[in-house]
């Protein structure tokens, strides 16, 4: 296991990746009060219009607000607009 981790490094160095990334982290990317973009979750574990729930490899991801939406998804992003009050790391 330790050799794989030295390789991945290595790997993520080399192709000059993120950090973040290459470890599976969730990235959050917030423009403006309205719009939402989360990269590298796994799947979706609440939808209403007041909170939207992550399902993350590190545990949930909570959106809460008001008329939200998920604009589109895939495997690893979606995008979700409304009124976006909190996010929380849970």
């Amino acid at each position: 296991m330790k050799g794989q981790e030295g390789f991945f490094t290595r790997l993520t160095k080399s192709l000059q990746l993120p950090e973040d990334l290459s470890k599976g982290e969730v990235l959050v990317s917030v423009r403006g009060r309205n719009c939402l973009t989360v990269e590298n979750f796994k799947g979706i574990s609440c939808y209403t219009p007041g909170e939207i729930k992550l399902i993350t490899k590190k545990g949930f991801l909570s959106i809460s607000g008001k008329n939200l939406k998920i604009v589109f998804y895939t495997k690893d992003e979606i995008e979700i607009s409304g009124c976006i009050c909190k996010v929380e790391i849970l």
